[in-house]
């Protein structure tokens, strides 16, 4: 499921990479456009402000013309007011002349007028009559004329200069419109080249964070795999570690005396074994916790909540594995007292004088009970089960004893049990067992019981010892004169009761004992399921 979701995830991200780079690159297309367009822009408008330059150059030249025909009108008028002052002047000297002349002509004689040729007054009386007030001077009249043509000629000028003016200032202010629309024109290309330049900016940076996020994400995704694998392995050793607990507490339920201090004992130890998955369920919680906050937050802030993590997962580890330590030494501390007290407890239940022989070796065991009689002893069919599993060949059996100890036996054997609750209840703490199984030789085979419950304990209990990381004690040999001189006593025992059951109870399938099986049915076994069913609701 989670290999799913991290396919999605990149998948997802892969595309969305594809398509920024595809977003970009048509950005990038529109850059390039619009950079063309902006070039096409630019040459229309220099074009644009040459011709406006023309423009003003040609009204400049035309101002100068008409300034100058301006000038010469001017002058013109000038000269054709002088001309006509002078003209003006001209014709009263000769109205004078002529008043004068008539005057005199009244003081000669009829003889003097007479011989005075008048043609040429009448003509420029004629003249005079006809044109009165113009010059009768050819060259007046010649600069007259001439002034005229000057003076039609700068009209038709100005009228010509006139209309070009107005035509070239429409031109001049469609060009100045023109320059304007192509200026604004311009600064929107502008503004939106600098937008457009921004935009680009901004997803060249999201690209890159987008790399650099894809970066990151593959990090995490490597680092979550590890945790993961991590996380697996320290679950599997977990299970096989709550699997080993659990068949040790079944061994140790069945094995045990049912007493209520040694149900106290089972209970403790099912809490243990509680406290334990809890543990795990933490570690589980916590590696899940870390890979939401991997998902969830920062890279940074992941970093540093995993180095913690890790940090305070290696301060429990170790502290799991002092715990080991302790507990695998407290555990031979308490199989060396329970020997010590098995052999006071035999010592004192069973006191045989020193100097007595030594019995003759009992026969050889009887074969196995019929499988209706095994079904009754949950015990024996337990241990066979744990023989199978481990693949030992040797037989762990029961110790029969009286039905009826006495209460001084009663009372040391209570001792003993106070005196391992108490050193259970120091922090004994029960660890996978290890496969290691003791085999026992043939003349073990033969002269041990098949039904010694304090040979099985002390299997069960030896069979707790595993590897660990701090250097453990050698564990003592077993002196051969107190094993023999027990085994003497158990023997001793089982002959006494054996030909007591064929007196006494003939048709008892199984003798009483110290270990009530019909207890060890009950107790144990409803203890042990009631440890299991609050194992596996936990």
């Amino acid at each position: 499921m989670a290999a799913t979701e991290e396919e999605t995830q990149m998948r997802t991200i892969s595309e969305l990479s594809d398509q920024a780079i595809r977003h970009y690159e048509g950005l990038r297309k529109e850059h390039e456009k619009t950079k063309t367009e902006c070039k096409q822009l630019k040459q229309e408008r220099d074009e644009a402000l040459q011709k406006l330059e023309d423009f003003e150059r040609v009204s400049h030249k035309v101002l100068q013309e008409v300034s100058s025909m301006q000038q010469n009108l001017e002058v013109e008028k000038t000269c054709r007011e002088t001309v006509e002052a002078l003209a003006t002047k001209l014709n009263r000297q000769n109205r004078s002349l002529k008043r004068k002349s008539m005057m005199y002509m009244a003081h000669l004689d009829a003889n003097v007028v007479a011989e005075i040729n008048l043609t040429d007054n009448e003509d420029e009386e004629n003249h005079q009559e006809e044109g009165p007030g113009v010059c009768s001077s050819s060259h007046c009249q010649l600069v007259i004329s001439e002034l005229r043509n000057k003076l039609e000629s700068a009209l038709e000028e100005k009228k010509r200069l006139a209309i070009d003016l107005d035509t070239t200032k429409d031109q001049l202010r469609k060009t100045r419109e023109e320059l304007l629309r192509e200026k604004h024109d311009n600064t929107v290309l502008i503004a939106e080249k600098l937008q457009q330049k921004k935009l680009l900016g901004k997803y060249n940076r999201v690209s890159r964070y987008a790399v650099e996020e894809y970066e990151a994400l593959q990090a995490d995704l490597e680092l979550e795999k590890d945790l993961r694998v991590e996380a697996e392995n320290f679950a599997h050793k977990m299970l096989v570690e709550q699997k080993k607990l659990k068949r040790q507490s079944q061994a140790l339920m069945q094995s045990v005396s049912p007493s209520e201090a040694l149900d106290n004992a089972l209970k403790e130890i099912s809490a243990l074994t509680h406290t334990m998955e809890t543990q795990r369920l933490e570690h589980q919680r916590q590696l899940k916790r870390l890979e939401d906050e991997l998902h969830g937050s920062e890279l940074q802030k992941q970093l540093a909540a995993l180095e913690r993590k890790t940090v305070v997962l290696e301060e429990e580890r170790r502290e799991c594995m002092e715990k080991c330590s302790r507990t695998e030494t407290e555990a031979k501390d308490l199989r060396f007292t329970v020997e010590e007290l098995q052999k006071k407890l035999q010592q004192v239940s069973n006191p045989v004088p020193a100097l007595a022989p030594p019995p003759p070796p009992p026969p050889p065991p009887p074969p196995p009970p019929p499988p209706p009689s095994v079904s009754n002893n949950p015990l024996s069919s337990l241990m066979s089960l744990l023989r199978k599993k481990k693949g030992a060949n040797s037989d762990i059996p029961l110790v029969e004893k009286d039905a009826a100890p006495k209460d001084p036996e009663k009372d040391i054997r209570q001792q003993a049990v106070s005196e391992m609750m108490e050193r259970i209840k120091k922090g004994i703490q029960l660890r996978p067992v290890g496969q290691t199984v003791i085999k026992a030789t043939p003349q073990q085979r033969e002269r041990i019981p098949s039904g010694s419950a304090i040979q099985e304990l002390k299997g069960i209990l030896t069979s707790v010892k595993r590897d660990s990381p701090c250097p453990s004690p050698p564990a003592r040999p077993s002196s051969p004169e107190p094993q023999s001189e027990l085994q003497k006593v158990l023997m001793k025992r089982r002959g006494v009761l054996e030909t007591a059951n064929d007196n006494t109870l003939p048709a008892q399938p199984f003798p009483s004992s110290v270990l009530d099986l019909t207890r060890i049915k009950i107790g144990p076994t409803s203890a042990g399921k009631s440890a299991n069913n609050h194992i596996m609701q936990h």
